[in-house]
Formats: C-alpha cells, structure tokens, sequence
C-alpha cells in the first residue's frame, strides 16, 4: 500500500484539491484508493466524496475521516494507495504523517508569502526524513508566465523536486468540485488538458517513488 500525503504551512494553497485529484486518477486506473481526511473541521474531502456517491460519479473514491495516523494504521487495510490530505498548517501530525508516506507533495502558491513557510517546511521534513521523497507543486497560479518561472528557479535553487505541470486557480474547476469530479472529469477542454497534465506528473512521482 503506497501512501501520498498533501502537507502545507497554510490554508488555501490547494491542499485538498490536489488530493482528490490524485485519488480520482488513480481510481480511474483500477487502483483501490483511500482519501484520509484529518482536517476534521473543514472535511472537504469526505464531503466530496459524499457528493460523487450521491450523483453517481464513477469510479467511486471513499474518503474517511481521521484525528491520529495511529488509527489511520489500525483501520486501514485493503487500498492500493491512501491519500493524506492534512490541515492547514504544519504541527506533530504533519511530522508523523511526512515519515509514513512514500512520496509528500507540498502545494504552493508562486507569492513570496507561499513560498518562504512552503520551502521552510520543505526543509524540515527533508531533515526528518528522505528529502527525495519531497515534491513542490505549483498550486492555484494566474497567467503570468514569469510569476511561475520564477517560483519554479527559486524551487529548483533549493534543491527540491517541483512538479513538472502546474495546477491554474480557475472557477471551473471549483464547480466541478461541488458536482464530485475531479481533475480530467472536468467537461471544459482546457481545464482537462491542464488536469491531465497534474494527474500525469503526479503519477510519474508517486509510482517511481
């Protein structure tokens, strides 16, 4: 069982979203998934999944909801990959949870005030445990073509794995979200040729992994 995590210093960074984009492009290539919610105030994923199942959005990806990676362990049996969306900040949950996994992917956003706690926690974990496991993706980007070139140039300069193809903050994408698709679900051609790109690069990590 392989087990990919979303860890982030902060909130809104995509954490979620990127998270159910994996479990479905994983799902659609016959894998058995888990997503593991443990932020319990938001649960954004086990709401999600709740919504696919209720509009009959196939394949179906369960998602549960978790306070501690000690019972993750205990009740979880069965998956071919489990999914590890964390909360919105850094904490002893987010250490425990960056050990276990096989592959951590750290969304960011290409503003410095993304980038300085993104790259702090990046290092951390890199301290704690194998840094090659450590992957930054560049998560909700505008248009500007410098904007994530630069982010990419200070990502790489740090020594850190970035993900190949970025994730666009684009409205569309939310409103698939609330309909339970994800990623290449989505029915606008350009946003699931973009959501193609992400589910592909993220595949290439986590199987190489």
């Amino acid at each position: 069982m392989l087990v990919a995590s979303f860890v982030g210093q902060k909130g809104g960074v995509g954490k979620s979203a990127l998270a159910r984009v994996l479990a479905v492009a994983a799902a659609r290539r016959s894998k058995n998934v888990l997503i593991a919610d443990f932020d319990l105030e938001q649960l954004s994923c086990v709401e999600w999944s709740a919504a696919r199942l209720r509009l009959g959005q196939f394949p179906e990806v369960e998602s549960r909801a978790f306070k501690s990676l000690k019972k993750l362990r205990k009740t979880v049996e069965g998956f071919d990959l489990v999914v590890v969306d964390t909360r919105g900040l850094a904490d002893d949950l987010t250490d425990d949870v960056s050990k276990e996994s096989d592959i951590v992917f750290l969304p960011t956003g290409t503003s410095m005030d993304d980038l300085r706690p993104t790259l702090a926690l990046a290092r951390k974990i890199a301290r704690n445990t194998n840094p090659d496991k450590v992957v930054l993706i560049l998560s909700k980007t505008g248009r500007s073509e410098r904007q994530i070139e630069e982010a990419r140039t200070l990502i790489e300069n740090a020594g850190f794995a970035l993900l190949e193809a970025v994730w666009p903050q684009r409205d569309g994408f939310q409103a698939e979200f609330d309909s339970g698709r994800a990623g290449s679900e989505v029915s606008n051609p350009y946003l699931r040729q973009s959501a193609e790109a992400v589910e592909k690069a993220m595949l290439n990590h986590l199987f190489r992994s």
